[in-house]
């Protein structure tokens, strides 16, 4: 989400016209970092200053009084916030006159209906192929969602997502596409690339498979370029990341439930088959979970997978409903 967009999303929530998914992105935007708390606390600060009736001489007034404490002493907390930033002062006056502004807007308009979003989601074992209205196709796997506004492709292409999706972005010069993934923002023009960010996971992943896409890190204040067959991994605990080379097939495979493991252990066969094909895995020994599997299953049932994973390593497995658990195989006993 690009910063403008993101301040006028704080200025609505501050005039309680959020819809509950936008509740929720701006928690988990505040619980990221320690930097936007403080940001969030400036532009409450501008906010409340401009609390006046919305004639254009209160704004203006209102709009003067904050620009004369970012230039002045009079709120040495707000000066001493916006200097950690390196925040220049005709910069924080901008974004002064841009929560005013988003804020006389708002009033103005009070009786319009809270800005109408598009989502698109899958279920469990789902995947789903869509085409945007600028003519990019987006893959969903599943359990995932993207949202975007009803002015897509005319005033902006920018897509949340939570989950996994792979995208093959149509070329515009004028309008570049961004995708908003927890933490990261991936802003291209037209190329193919794969993006994973589940909530609850410490971990994200930006996968290029053609063309060049830009990844913003805030946590690092970096932005990264990717090359074909890069791939940006991002740890949220630690706030770090990194690029490395990846396998392509194993990374968007999905996308034609096409299953590629080279040396893999199985708890990472694990839960790629849950989430491909809606099932809880579990193990009666531990240690089994680091078994590894060289294999490739081009849209295999589950049961074929399973015994393949079973003769490999000597397993055995059962089915209860949903439920599956590896066993060792008796005959591994008598070894």
């Amino acid at each position: 989400m690009e910063q403008k967009e993101l301040y006028l999303l704080i200025t609505r929530h501050f005039n309680e016209q959020t819809v509950p998914w936008e509740e929720d992105f701006l928690a988990e935007w505040l619980e990221s970092a320690e930097e936007n708390r403080q940001i969030y606390r400036v532009l409450k600060d501008i906010w409340l200053a401009s609390q006046q009736p919305h004639d254009e001489a209160l704004v203006a007034t209102a709009l003067q009084d904050v620009k004369q404490r970012i230039h002045g002493r009079q709120h040495k907390g707000l000066l001493t916030i916006i200097s950690r930033y390196r925040w220049q002062t005709g910069v924080a006056a901008a974004v002064a006159g841009i929560i005013i502004s988003s804020i006389l807007f708002l009033r103005q308009s009070s009786h319009r209906q809270a800005l109408a979003y598009i989502e698109k989601k899958t279920l469990p074992g789902q995947l789903l192929k869509d085409t945007m209205p600028d003519g990019t196709i987006v893959h969903l796997a599943p359990k995932s969602v993207i949202r975007y506004t009803q002015e897509f492709g005319k005033h902006d292409r920018n897509i949340i997502l939570e989950g996994q999706a792979f995208f093959e972005v149509t070329k515009d010069a004028h309008q570049p596409f961004t995708v908003q993934a927890g933490d990261l923002s991936v802003q291209v023009l037209g190329t193919r690339f794969n993006v994973t960010y589940y909530k609850g996971v410490d971990s994200a992943a930006v996968s290029l498979v053609d063309g060049k896409v830009q990844v913003n890190v805030p946590a690092q204040q970096k932005q990264y370029e990717l090359q074909p067959g890069q791939e940006l991994y991002y740890d949220s605990h630690e706030q770090h990341a990194y690029t490395r080379n990846y396998d392509v097939e194993a990374i968007t495979g999905w996308t034609s439930r096409l299953l590629v493991f080279r040396n893999e252990p199985l708890s990472v066969v694990a839960q790629k088959l849950e989430q491909l094909y809606d099932v809880e895995i579990t193990f009666a020994d531990p240690s089994m979970a680091g078994y590894k599997l060289f294999a490739r299953f081009n849209d295999k049932p589950l049961k074929y997978i399973l015994d393949v994973v079973k003769a490999t390593d000597n397993l055995d497995y059962t089915i209860n409903g949903r439920q599956i658990r590896f066993t060792t195989h008796n005959a591994y006993h008598s070894r």
